[in-house]
């Protein structure tokens, strides 16, 4: 019996193959998933982006050198099992190497899923070791694994982001500004800050290229929709927070420029342009700080019970879930294909740049 592998060069991403290996044995306390459906965004290419420095290479180790598997999530099927905690036939949600199948080795298990305490992973982030069982799952409904499979990692970044800004009164500001306006991340973010910004009279901005211009304002998340090169047009007399989601320097340079200390807050979130240049020194404004997810869990932990982040993080879910799957209100299509050959032309056209915002990828390797 033989897996299958989509590996790509962490140097140039864009090269990619697909290879085999021998499914090994399990050993006691093992359990192996096969991988039956993931989502492809260009969340997953950042993962490739900042494989080295955020350690996303690290989750599943590939032995080619200078090649890595590019982590994605989705469900998994247990096919075979020397564990207890993982039996044949159960399934799960989770993060997966984009492979047909993985070996775990499921630790801290209870009725709502495990941890995989594989050696390698122990020292990973939490968030991306755990395997939530879908009977027990209370945002899990058979007949949208697809599109939770897609949107809920998204959503997941999407979620902890609103909720710093919201425990910081958006730092005061009377504009949000959203570059990469057309990714789905952008459009959760703007949903969920959605009802506060218009009690607080706030205005969201989104900023994306001409391309995508006329799709970001159809989707009706933004009071205003400007191309990037409209930068210099913005109001500089209102108090701003800036969400970079698209990652570029030139757009990030631009916005601090023209704004000044009219910009009260500037969060890197993405990297969906891929551009890894470093925050340029000396740029007007506030000093752009990343957000990190994990560590705004660790902040959540400590103001809430298990019990109430799962209950707050439930209802924002199958709120935004409505409106996704509202006929008059949804924007996304969901596109589903498998095999090598799909997930290689899928990839490319994310890498590349040729994916349409509006199309939701689901696959299988």
């Amino acid at each position: 019996m033989e897996g299958l592998h989509f590996v790509v060069r962490r140097d140039r991403l864009l090269e990619h193959d697909v290879v085999t290996s021998p499914r090994e044995a399990l050993a006691a306390g093992e359990a192996e998933l096969r991988l039956d459906l993931f989502g492809l965004t260009a969340n997953n290419v950042s993962y490739g982006l900042r494989g080295d420095t955020h350690a996303y290479w690290r989750f599943f180790p590939t032995p080619r050198a200078g090649w890595g598997c590019i982590p994605v999530w989705g469900f998994g099927t247990v096919v075979r099992s020397e564990s207890e905690s993982a039996r044949v036939g159960e399934r799960f949600y989770g993060y997966f190497p984009m492979s047909s199948h993985l070996i775990v080795q499921p630790k801290r298990a209870d009725a709502a899923g495990f941890f995989d305490g594989a050696a390698h992973r122990r020292d990973l982030g939490p968030v991306y070791n755990q395997y939530a069982r879908t009977t027990r799952d209370p945002s899990y409904h058979p007949d949208t694994e697809p599109q939770q499979a897609l949107l809920r990692p998204l959503f997941g970044t999407a979620y902890f982001l609103a909720d710093y800004l919201r425990e910081y009164g958006c730092f005061d500001a009377e504009v949000v500004l959203v570059s990469s306006a057309s990714s789905k991340l952008a459009a959760i973010v703007a949903s969920l800050l959605a009802a506060g910004a218009k009690r607080d009279r706030r205005k969201f901005i989104g900023l994306t290229s001409a391309q995508h211009l006329l799709f970001v304002q159809q989707l009706g998340s933004y009071d205003r929709v400007i191309g990037y090169d409209e930068i210099a047009a913005l109001p500089t007399a209102r108090r701003a927070v800036f969400l970079d989601i698209a990652g570029s320097s030139a757009i990030r340079a631009a916005v601090h420029r023209h704004l000044g200390s009219a910009l009260k807050s500037s969060l890197l979130v993405g990297t969906t342009h891929h551009d890894l240049q470093p925050p340029e020194a000396g740029l007007p404004g506030p000093e752009p700080v990343p957000f990190s997810v994990s560590v705004w869990i660790r902040h959540c932990d400590q103001q809430w019970t298990t019990d109430v982040m799962r209950r707050r993080i439930g209802e924002a879910w199958r709120d935004l879930f409505t409106t996704m799957l509202d006929p008059g209100r949804g924007w996304l299509t969901i596109l589903q294909s498998s095999g090598p050959a799909a997930v290689a032309r899928v990839y490319g056209d994310l890498v590349s740049g040729r994916a349409r915002p509006q199309d939701g990828h689901v696959l299988a390797l």
